[in-house]
């Protein structure tokens, strides 16, 4: 699983950001044993891995990654290799990479271990790192919901304004004889009817926006 995780130390102005290059392999108790030195060549995998993450860093070809073993009591065994990198074109890049749900559990586990390892942070203060970390694609996601907001408010402006309009025909006029009686009588029907139904899809956009908010601080949390 090659991952490269964005993260951003400290708090601003003095934020650094940096970029996570990380493999994490499990192998099974089958797999080690199919290897003259199953545990061996699972590293060897791990540390390629860690290069194949990011094929045109530096860091990531030339520096020796971290390595974190866990071992189950089911025979498997997973590691985990890891390289900080300063780069910004690798942040960059690193930026624009959505993780799912699998990959969300290693790309926090990356930054935590970025926050101990540069910083030497206090376990408390290693979430308020986490909280930093942000991608182009949670920004977009941001951005769609407050649109929706702003367009649901937008419509309900309207048609409370379309609702209030009241055009009253002056006396001894028909809209048979002078067109403009016509046009803003008909403007007038056109306004009725369109009034309820622009506060009711500015209302449910706006609620969409919301929800799209919630649930979006939900996941990040």
């Amino acid at each position: 699983m090659p991952l490269n995780v964005p993260v951003i130390l400290g708090l601003p102005p003095v934020d650094r950001a940096f970029t996570v290059h990380a493999n994490r392999q499990r192998w099974s108790a089958e797999q080690l044993a199919a290897e003259p030195d199953g545990r061996a060549a699972l590293e060897t995998a791990v540390r390629e891995g860690v290069r194949k993450a990011a094929s045109t860093c530096a860091y990531a070809q030339l520096t020796e990654p971290d390595i974190t073993v866990e071992e189950p009591p089911d025979g498997s065994v997973t590691i985990t290799g890891r390289v900080l990198c300063d780069e910004k074109d690798c942040h960059a890049s690193a930026q624009r990479h959505h993780f799912d749900a699998t990959d969300a559990i290693e790309a926090k586990a990356a930054a935590d271990w970025a926050a101990q390892k540069e910083l030497d942070l206090a376990p408390g203060e290693v979430e308020v790192v986490l909280r930093s970390v942000r991608t182009d694609f949670d920004r977009r996601q941001r951005r769609a919901s407050l649109t929706f907001c702003l367009i649901g408010v937008l419509c309900m402006g309207a048609g409370g304004a379309m609702g209030q309009y009241d055009y009253t025909k002056p006396e001894g006029t028909s809209p048979g004889t002078h067109i403009d009686v016509w046009f803003w009588q008909n403007v007038d029907s056109l306004c009725n009817h369109l009034a309820f139904p622009a506060v009711l899809a500015g209302t449910l956009l706006f609620m969409f926006g919301v929800v799209r908010i919630a649930v979006h601080n939900a996941s990040a949390n």
